[in-house]
């Protein structure tokens, strides 16, 4: 027989904890608030430095491509005097010989202002140069049309005239369309005038 009382307690004893279920990984929330986030204005001045130094060098690229180095001019006026039915080549301008440079012509423009009609032509004298002459042949290594050729030093451009009745006429400087590298451009070179005068054969 027992003796009466309280039944016993069912409280934990004193530092006794009570047992926790450990947090699985899927319960668990991932805790975003410490994740730096990028700036839009960071990135968006990034972009724009990027753009920015795209354009100037590219704008550089266009100005470099442009502008090549000028061709010599002088302020020489040639003249020059044939007959008809005789071609005269009278040159117009030269390369010297330490010009350094590599030229590939597209085409050379002339412009004749004369009382009748003849017809000019521009060649490239090549290793050689003119002055006035019916005998190009000795002073031209070859003589050719300069479209799509190369001019380096000691080549010249000549030019051809030929006329069926006595003229005058006077040819203004000529104009060289040419690619240089990634650079191009058309530019005025040597001499600045020629007056020509083509007489009847006696």
């Amino acid at each position: 027989m027992t003796d009466g009382g309280t039944a016993p307690s069912t409280t934990p004893a004193p530092g006794r904890r009570r047992a926790e279920r450990p947090t699985r990984a899927k319960d668990r929330e991932l805790d975003t608030s410490r994740v730096p986030h990028p700036s839009f204005q960071s990135r968006g001045w990034r972009i724009a430095a990027l753009v920015l130094a795209l354009v100037l060098a590219l704008t550089w690229l266009v100005w470099y491509a442009m502008t090549p180095e000028k061709l010599a001019v002088s302020k020489r006026v040639v003249n020059a005097n044939g007959v008809v039915g005789a071609p005269l080549y009278v040159g117009m301008f030269a390369a010297p010989a330490d010009f350094g440079r590599t030229l590939r012509i597209s085409g050379v423009r002339v412009h004749t202002t004369s009382d009748v009609k003849l017809k000019v032509t521009p060649m490239l004298c090549r290793r050689g140069t003119v002055g006035v002459t019916t005998q190009p042949d000795q002073f031209c290594a070859d003589l050719v049309d300069p479209e799509g050729q190369r001019l380096v030093g000691g080549d010249s451009i000549v030019l051809r005239v030929e006329a069926d009745e006595a003229a005058l006429a006077v040819i203004d400087r000529v104009r060289i369309a040419y690619r240089e590298d990634i650079r191009w451009d058309t530019q005025p070179a040597g001499n600045q005038q020629a007056i020509v005068t083509i007489a009847d054969r006696p």
